[in-house]
């Protein structure tokens, strides 16, 4: 074992043992990080920013005085854990949380999860992802483009975590993911996430999903922009709207955040358990798919990763929980502690990978008699200034402190809403696209999952990274396309 791997787990062992002497704490978990990552960049002119180093970290997470603290660093020297563990306990009587924070303080669990990948990125060379990132943009070399852009970044990380009641899991993630954008000389431009944690198999896939959105992109151009009416809109009032997989995933992405527990508790989700909110066929599972970007075997707090059906027979069956939340609820928690991608800010209550499963209608019939067709959804824009603000500012990793800051506002009726813009789409006339779409959005309420008329039986997946309170998550949503019915209107 290298010497860096050896430091890691002696900066969790060190302050582990600090940690259960320290009558001031009542639980810890604390994870070493040994990391070998590559970041690179690939324009029109070739490789830029091209850099690969290794790095060597320890988070922890502390419960004292009530209320939860999470802090990483990569100073692994005694003085400077001693002082970041001080800072974290010190943390707790600032927050002055009103209902203590709780933990599993029974269950044990101790393992060893390999990782997904067959072949690890470690062994990787960044040439290699060179080349694979050129095969791909070989594929627009005839489309009149004035960029192309391509960032990689990967990661190999081994990890060992423990817990102050006697947890100790190690396990080893190889996460890649690829973001990359081309933007022509006339039309919108098409931008695309990929990731994985299948390891070096990742890279045999790239040319293939540049060339993909090559594609999608000479479709966009060649196509006419569709005539709009004077206030921007397609049609007044309802719309139908048909949904790609891609779409329909980026949408129920954001339904899940109004699963999310702590959501629940701050006012922002019209949802509770039991609640219908879509058609009977509609069901909605957060799973654990090997090799998927957001893929885990075990979570923060140390808990095994496990599937739990979140809406089924078009009816909420349970929320996202962690260890404090599912106990608050009489649950079982199934691992929704996730990580923050390079553990620099807290783990946050967030889905991993959402499965919506499929109907039976397809691709014409979605079309048929519908008014528009997206592909792609831009960010979504919350209505809510009070969901805005909170999603986007820090948070305490204490999730039953949520409860504190919803007793300080007052009902939000916007709470659940969104605008969601439309980056590629068509008008359809019969089914057939008529033109592309520009500056127009998909205004988003939660009534809307019950206009859900059709759900295809194809599904896709979509990736990309969520930010929620500073924590920038993983997500992954396998989908199909759908049929549903909604205003349009200008987008922002």
């Amino acid at each position: 074992m290298s010497d860096d791997r050896e430091a890691a787990l002696d900066a969790m062992d060190r302050l582990l043992e600090e940690f259960e002497d320290d009558d001031a704490v009542a639980y810890a978990e604390v994870g070493g990080v040994y990391q070998e990552k590559t970041d690179l960049v690939v324009t029109g002119d070739g490789p830029r920013n091209r850099t690969a180093f290794t790095e060597t970290g320890v988070w922890l997470r502390v419960f004292a005085n009530g209320a939860a603290d999470y802090r990483y660093t990569t100073s692994l020297d005694d003085e400077s854990l001693r002082d970041v563990a001080d800072r974290a306990i010190r943390s707790g009587e600032v927050l002055a949380q009103s209902e203590p924070g709780r933990f599993d303080a029974y269950t044990r669990h101790r393992a060893t999860h390999g990782g997904w990948a067959e072949t690890g990125l470690d062994t990787v060379d960044v040439d290699d992802v060179v080349d694979a990132i050129d095969a791909g943009l070989a594929h627009t070399d005839g489309l009149a483009l004035e960029r192309r852009w391509v960032d990689y970044t990967d990661a190999h990380i081994e990890e060992a975590m423990g817990t102050t009641t006697g947890s100790v899991v190690q396990t080893t993630l190889d996460r890649a993911q690829l973001a990359f954008s081309l933007t022509p000389v006339d039309g919108p431009k098409v931008r695309r996430h990929a990731g994985s944690t299948a390891g070096a198999a990742f890279l045999k896939t790239i040319p293939d999903r540049i060339a993909a959105a090559a594609d999608d992109l000479e479709r966009l151009v060649d196509a006419d922009r569709a005539s709009v009416d004077a206030d921007g809109s397609l049609v007044s009032g309802e719309s139908t709207v048909a949904l790609s997989p891609r779409a329909a995933g980026q949408l129920f992405h954001l339904v899940a955040h109004a699963l999310e527990a702590d959501a629940r508790y701050m006012g922002l989700s019209p949802y509770a358990v039991g609640d219908e909110i879509g058609p009977p066929a509609l069901r909605i599972d957060d799973t654990v798919r090997a090799g998927s970007w957001a893929a885990r075997a075990y979570d923060a707090e140390v808990r095994p990763t496990t599937p739990v059906t979140l809406v089924a027979d078009g009816t909420v069956r349970r929320l996202l929980h962690n260890t404090t939340a599912a106990a608050d609820h009489e649950t079982e928690p199934a691992g929704h502690s996730v990580p923050s991608l390079g553990f620099t800010e807290p783990p946050r209550i967030h889905a991993r990978h959402l499965e919506v499963a499929p109907g039976d209608a397809d691709a014409t019939t979605l079309r048929d008699g519908a008014d528009v067709y997206v592909e792609r959804f831009g960010t979504p824009w919350l209505r809510d200034e009070f969901e805005r603000v909170q999603r986007a500012g820090v948070f305490p990793a204490s999730v039953l402190y949520a409860k504190d800051i919803d007793e300080m506002t007052t009902d939000r009726p916007d709470r659940g809403t969104a605008s969601f813009p439309i980056a590629e789409g068509y008008r359809l006339v019969d089914g057939t696209p008529a033109g592309r779409l520009e500056t127009l959005a998909l205004e988003y309420d939660p009534s809307v999952l019950a206009s859900l008329s059709h759900i295809g039986v194809t599904r896709e997946t979509v990736t990309g990274v969520c930010e929620k309170h500073k924590s920038r998550l993983p997500f992954a949503v396998t989908a199909p396309g759908v049929r549903l019915s909604a205003p349009l209107s200008a987008s922002r």
